[in-house]
């Protein structure tokens, strides 16, 4: 059973700001440092992620980096949810592409979600959008309301070829 880090998969997490004052936020892009993934010989994938991992990728100051990282961390309470966690139920592949299915648990909630992958040479690409209300997560917001965050956020993952 192959078993990828962070070294070898590319985890990003795509958040996009709304509301009035849109111009003093930022559209970001966090990556994930420290998970794993394992692929059983049934192409069953099982993955842990460290929510308290997550570190700015987009070109931005390092005040508003640094930030971004501590509004993300009191969205998802780490200390208390130390561990977000995918299950397939189900993958299915059609060539140069597959549907997983499987069961995210993030923030103490597990709903299903499902993910398009494309095979692209020596990786597979997957994404899926994921509506942070579903898993009890409310959306960050400042200045009453009027920056903050979309519910939806985007999840791109990037695994080798096993």
């Amino acid at each position: 059973m192959p078993r990828f880090d962070a070294a070898a998969v590319d985890c990003r997490v795509s958040v996009f700001r709304e509301g009035l004052l849109t111009s003093f936020g930022h559209d970001v892009t966090l990556q994930v440092t420290n998970l794993s993934l394992d692929i059983g010989d049934d192409d069953g994938i099982t993955a842990d992620f460290d929510p308290g991992s997550l570190r700015v990728t987009t070109d931005i100051s390092e005040s508003d980096r640094k930030d971004i990282e501590k509004n993300a961390e009191k969205v998802l309470d780490p200390r208390k949810y130390p561990k977000i966690q995918f299950r397939s139920v189900s993958v299915v592949r059609d060539g140069d592409r597959a549907r997983i299915e499987g069961d995210l648990t993030l923030h103490g909630v597990t709903s299903p979600i499902s993910l398009e992958a494309r095979d692209e040479g020596a990786r597979w690409n997957a994404t899926t959008i994921l509506d942070q209300r579903k898993f009890g997560i409310k959306p960050f917001s400042a200045m009453l309301g009027a920056l903050k965050v979309k519910p939806e956020v985007e999840v791109n993952i990037s695994v080798p070829h096993s």
